[in-house]
């Protein structure tokens, strides 16, 4: 029996693996040019109407800050709109005495200034008087006759109309703010249920509790920030009371107003009543500026975190960082709500975090 060898077939040459061709439609091209184009459209229409939107931000803010007062009018079972006109009526009020209050000293020194003015000047112009040293040492009525022909009357007038201008859109961006925040409070819950109406039903409930958690957290956040100034304002001007220094209440109202800007607030306020208290003396302003700094303190490390674990339940980092970048983005508006907007992302980020977790478990 013949055994017949096997042959052996020859070795076919490895090939390298093709690599994988990925192509796209045209259509689908097409849905991403007109996707980008759209988000630069929506950028472009933003910063065009910034103002407009930090208004309405604004006006958001104020409204979740009044909420908790128009509850207080509904739980008395008074409709929505009396409830909010109520409140809305409450706070104008409010802000009416706190201008008179604050404005009314300053106009009485303003015409008491306007009717020293000649005397002073013609005191000033020959180098006597008090302010006559500015005269004889530094020439100023030289300098001002030199600034004023450097300038011309067109510099002036141009000088005073920018003014103006500027006095009367201030004026008309806070009339616009009252109003949005208005409208706000009368259909707020509408808006938010239509919006809640636009997400699939099983996901309906979580973004409620979102919202309810973001209006909670700005709301207190706010209130328990006006409390704190209140509280502020009411120290100062009992201390100022106590030392003799003229415009207590007014410089009280000042620090309560400039209390609300986090971090530099209290310090720029304690100069302000500190120029003033120095013409009662040394002394006196010593002590004033030593117990504003002391209520300082009790502030940043009482009041403030009992705050802010209440309501925005954030770290110090957190706030430090919030507010740097508030204040880069959108100056003292953005300081102010820098804190709030840091509170609402942690509740956001808190209820995404929950759905994925769910989800995983699921």
């Amino acid at each position: 029996m013949t055994v017949t060898p096997e042959r052996r077939q020859p070795r076919r040459a490895r090939t390298a693996p093709t690599p994988a061709q990925v192509s796209i439609a045209p259509r689908t091209l097409l849905v991403l040019v007109l996707l980008i184009a759209a988000a630069v459209a929506l950028a472009g229409l933003a910063y065009a109407t910034r103002t407009v939107l930090t208004e309405l931000v604004v006006a958001i803010v104020l409204a979740m800050a009044l909420e908790p007062l128009v509850q207080v009018f509904e739980r008395r079972r008074l409709s929505r709109g009396a409830a909010v006109g109520v409140s809305f009526s409450l706070v104008a009020v409010a802000l009416v005495c706190f201008a008179y209050l604050l404005f009314q000293p300053l106009v009485s020194e303003l015409n008491r200034f306007a009717d020293d003015l000649p005397r002073v000047l013609r005191e000033l112009t020959h180098g006597h008087g008090r302010l006559g040293f500015l005269e004889s040492k530094y020439h100023i009525v030289e300098r001002a006759r030199a600034a004023v022909q450097g300038h011309g009357v067109s510099g002036a007038a141009g000088e005073t109309v920018g003014l103006v201008t500027n006095v009367v859109q201030t004026a008309g961006g806070l009339v616009f703010v009252a109003f949005l925040t208005l409208f706000v409070l009368l259909g707020g819950r509408q808006w938010f249920e239509s919006l809640v109406g636009l997400v699939p039903g099983e996901h309906q409930d979580r973004v409620r509790r979102a919202g309810a958690g973001v209006s909670n957290a700005v709301g207190g956040y706010v209130s328990g920030n006006l409390l704190i100034s209140v509280i502020a304002g009411s120290v100062t001007t009992a201390v100022l009371v106590a030392t003799h220094v003229p415009y207590a209440v007014p410089l009280g109202l000042v620090v309560a107003v400039f209390d609300l800007v986090p971090l530099v607030g209290a310090t720029i306020g304690t100069v302000i009543v500190a120029a003033v208290a120095l013409t009662k003396g040394v002394p006196t302003a010593a002590i004033i500026v030593g117990a504003m700094i002391l209520y300082q303190q009790v502030e940043n490390h009482t009041l403030q975190p009992l705050v802010y674990h209440r309501t925005v339940k954030l770290s110090a980092l957190a706030i430090s960082v919030s507010v740097a970048a508030g204040a880069e983005l959108g100056g003292v508006v953005g300081a102010l709500l820098g804190i709030p907007a840091a509170g609402a992302l942690k509740v956001v980020f808190g209820e995404l975090a929950d759905w994925r977790r769910e989800r995983a478990a699921a």
